[in-house]
Parts: structure tokens; sequence; C-alpha cells
């Protein structure tokens, strides 16, 4: 097994995801690396307060998986005390290191800011960090990005990049791509009205969706069914199965 196979062990035995498709861009000291195996070591023992001092010692250091783990466990309060400040702190180093979800959730904090720890939204950073989350390629980083550009939020306003970045990310079938390509081609923001893709779209959102998403998907069908024409559902139908035998297998995310 390697050794980020071991780490994702790890991270589902914690109840955290682990994302290690981005490679890691410098490599972490010797001393790091051996203070991360000391933690593992500690983990499988049991003695979860030896593992966590290990990794900060590892993380601190610039060690990727070391700062990823810290970063989730803090976010979520395992096994530490639930910290905004201390997540932050590491996801960051996680995310310099090149870990794209990360990166990714880097991009989700400076989009919203944090009072908390007196962190002010800023757009710039965030269009930063869903790039490099986007590129590695996940497709959540995608549709933030196409978000970004799409509203002129830290980038100029330029709808078809926004676009572009909505298609890559629904390639990867990740829902709320899904949800808003189809009020995209119903409202005609930015494309021409196409309410057969757009349909398409909407039933690729409740095949691929949780139950949020589904219930959103059915609120666009409420509102957008009355103006659908004869012929156009079959049509979109037909589009999203195409859709499916095209696209990626998976989420990559």
């Amino acid at each position: 097994m390697s050794r980020f196979q071991r780490l994702a062990v790890l991270a589902a035995a914690l109840g955290l995801t682990l994302t290690v498709g981005g490679e890691v861009r410098a490599a972490a000291p010797a001393e790091a690396s051996a203070a991360f195996q000391q933690g593992m070591t500690a983990y499988k023992s049991g003695d979860m307060t030896s593992a966590v001092k290990d990794w900060t010692k590892a993380a601190d250091q610039g060690h990727v998986g070391a700062a990823w783990l810290l970063g989730n466990l803090y976010d979520k309060g395992k096994v530490v005390p639930q910290s905004d400040a201390q997540a932050f702190k590491y996801y960051k180093i996680a995310a310099e290191g090149g870990q794209p979800e990360a990166a990714t959730r880097l991009g989700l904090i400076y989009r919203e800011g944090n009072p908390d720890i007196e962190l002010d939204k800023n757009y710039k950073e965030a269009v930063r960090w869903f790039e490099v989350g986007a590129l590695a390629p996940r497709a959540d980083a995608q549709f933030y990005l196409g978000q970004m550009h799409r509203n002129g939020w830290g980038v100029p306003i330029e709808k078809s990049e926004g676009l572009r970045w909505y298609f890559l990310s629904a390639k990867k079938r990740f829902p709320p791509a899904f949800l808003e390509l189809a009020r995209i081609h119903f409202d005609g923001d930015g494309v021409d009205v196409n309410r057969e893709d757009a349909w398409g779209f909407l039933m690729l959102a409740q095949r691929y969706g949780d139950d949020a998403i589904k219930q959103k998907a059915e609120e666009m069908y409420d509102k957008y069914e009355p103006r659908m024409k004869a012929g156009e559902k079959s049509k979109g139908s037909r589009f999203a199965e195409a859709w499916v035998e095209s696209s990626t297998d998976g989420p990559g995310n």
C-alpha cells in the first residue's frame, strides 16, 4: 500500500474525505515525514493525542498530508476542538503544497470570508485557489470558478468563460452544474434559449443529485414546464442520455 493509500485509509477511519489527485510541489523535510509516520503509528495504537501532536509537528514543517488531515479535524471538530482558525491555517499549508481539495476549500473560505477569524472576503484569492482545484481537475472547483467568472467576482464578468467551466464540471456529473446549466439555457442567460437542452440538464441534476438537489430540480420543473413545447421534453430526454454516454465516469472530485 502506497503512502497516499495509507493516508486515505486513515482519513476514512476518521470519518473524513481525502483527495490526493494533485502532485505535491515540494517535498517535506525528512523530519516532517518522520513526524507524520510517528503520528500514524500513534493513531494505529489508539493514541490520538500523540498522533495529533506528531501531525502538527509535521504540518508546521510543510507536510501536506498532515496539514490536510489537521485541517479536516479542526474543521469538523473531530479529536480536537473545532477551530475555524486552525482549519484555515492547515488547509492553507496543504493547498500551498498542491492538495487540490484543500485549495478548493480555501477558495470557499476566501469567497465567503469569516469574521470569527477576522478574514474579509477576498474574491481574487478565491479565484486563485479555485483555479488550483479546477486544473487538478476537480468538478466542484470548476463549478465555483464558473460562478466567479459569470458573476464578476474577483475577475471581469465573462459569461462564456464561466459557461466553459460549468460544462467541464458537468462532464464530471457534478449536480449543481447541471442545475445552473438548466437555468442558463431556459433563461437565455448569455446563450440562446434552448429548452430541450435545459430540460435534459434538469433530468441529469435529478439523476445524479442528492435530496437537496432533487428538490431544487423539482422546483425548476414546476417553474419551467409551462414553457415547454410539444416534443421538447422527449428531445431533452435524448440529450440527457447522450450526455451520460459521453461524460466521464464518476464525479471527478
